[in-house]
């Protein structure tokens, strides 16, 4: 006789305050040519990179360099007729956060968003956590079902994960616009991790 089993979902969540902040920025140079466009904006962005006192050098990238006509702007903020834009991501505290913003934006920078999250190990750990969570709900699930059938739950026969959240909380640009006193001090935010569980049935 074939085996009897039971598919079930659960999801599992984890709540944790974030340890990593991602501000991203823009230095915009202009200029009469591609060169000296890119030349003006390296230069800002140099100025920024000195401006911001909290993080290290190290913590500062460049992720883009872009260098774009006018002409072919859908609302240009410069007359120049070429503008390049040197895009920055810098890493730094959470609560280093609105210190971050507020240098760049002294030293002419712009904001485009700032993303609260986790350092690598510390979202593995709760996406352990979240699994573990979503596993003994599962079988709570199966348990409760099977018993509806006079069944018990015998072996673990398969179980796979899906993801359901990132655990990245962003604030955009027009927030920050609209509020200087927007609260760059993020709530805790929630890890959750579903599982799809197969298990066995047994007679009780």
């Amino acid at each position: 006789m074939a085996s009897r089993i039971i598919t079930v979902d659960a999801v599992g969540r984890c709540e944790a305050v974030p340890d990593l902040a991602t501000v991203e920025a823009f230095a915009v140079g202009e200029g009469q040519s591609a060169s000296d466009a890119r030349t003006t904006a390296k230069d800002r962005a140099s100025s920024l990179r000195e401006s911001i006192t909290d993080v290290s050098t190290d913590q500062i990238r460049t992720v883009d360099l872009q260098v774009q006509d006018t002409d072919e702007m859908f609302d240009p903020v410069t007359d120049a007729p070429v503008q390049a834009t040197e895009q920055l991501h810098i890493d730094c505290l959470p609560e280093n956060a609105e210190s971050v913003v507020v240098d760049v934006t002294n030293a002419g920078g712009q904001i485009q968003t700032v993303q609260f999250q986790f350092h690598e190990d510390k979202r593995r750990e709760l996406q352990n956590k979240a699994i573990n969570s979503a596993m003994e709900r599962a079988r709570e699930k199966a348990e409760q079902m099977a018993a509806a059938e006079g069944l018990a739950v015998a072996e673990l026969q398969e179980a796979t994960t899906k993801d359901v959240s990132t655990g990245i909380e962003s604030i955009v640009d027009e927030a920050l616009a609209s509020s200087p006193d927007t609260d760059l001090h993020p709530a805790p935010i929630t890890v959750s991790e579903g599982v799809e569980v197969v298990y066995e049935l047994s007679e009780e």
